[in-house]
């Protein structure tokens, strides 16, 4: 990740950390949400710009670019194979931990879930405990992954759950409905094509899963749950290889 993404992606954790979403923004500039999420995906973004962003909605400059760590890529925060274990082992703790990093907080998980004050208060102290947030007074939580997307390893215990779910039942599905969508290409590609298609596929999976956080602020009212697969294989289709390369 470069550092002006690095510098986006702190500033929006700034937006985020205040509970500021496009829709709150876009009345304090005077703008449509839509210019306010081009102006927050446009790197070209004037100082003038985001000076006025920090003014509106009382954040300090500095502390956007003390939270954006340039020597480091923060692009993504994953999970150590302990912490996976017990989460895999605890399927409602595993829910909880995901919905936080989804921006809900606990009161709201309590509201809109099945899940009593006691049970989410014992879970906010087990997690706390796995060092996978700091846990503050009234059950004020602050996440460890303060910018970049929560992504659990291919090998560790949850990737495998989800990825055994996603080989099960995922792809068992006609994709006819309107909210549908699936592409399928085969090409030939050179090495350092395939690295950069795969730069840009992991960047499309930060900006899907900030988009939902700015847009809905933890408000799932009115969203689509959906699930994005995104990959690729060497592989050759059967009926491609009925006639065989000399």
């Amino acid at each position: 990740m470069g550092q002006i993404d690095q510098f986006l992606a702190a500033f929006k954790s700034s937006l985020k950390a205040k509970n500021i979403i496009y829709r709150d923004l876009a009345k304090s500039l005077n703008l449509s949400e839509s210019s306010v999420k081009r102006i927050l995906a446009d790197k070209s973004i004037s100082l003038e710009r985001i000076d006025e962003i920090c003014k509106a909605c009382d954040i300090s400059f500095s502390e956007v670019c003390r939270n954006a760590n340039f020597e480091e890529d923060v692009s993504n925060h994953t999970l150590t194979k302990e912490q996976e274990k017990i989460l895999a082992e605890n399927p409602r703790q595993l829910h909880y931990f995901i919905l936080l990093n989804d921006g809900l907080t606990p009161a709201k998980i309590e509201r809109d879930y099945e899940i009593t004050n006691n049970e989410s208060k014992k879970i906010l102290l087990q997690l706390d405990k796995l060092n996978l947030l700091e846990l503050h007074p009234r059950d004020r939580v602050k996440l460890k992954n303060k910018t970049g997307t929560l992504r659990f390893r291919r090998d560790g215990a949850v990737g495998k759950i989800l990825f055994a779910q996603t080989k099960s039942n995922y792809l068992n599905h006609d994709f006819e409905s309107e909210l549908d969508y699936i592409r399928f290409v085969t090409n030939g590609f050179p090495l350092e094509s395939i690295a950069k298609f795969k730069k840009k596929l992991d960047k499309m999976v930060s900006e899907l899963q900030e988009e939902t956080r700015m847009v809905a602020g933890g408000d799932k009212k009115g969203l689509h749950d959906m699930g994005v697969l995104l990959a690729y294989r060497p592989w050759t289709n059967s009926s491609l290889d009925a006639i065989k390369k000399k």
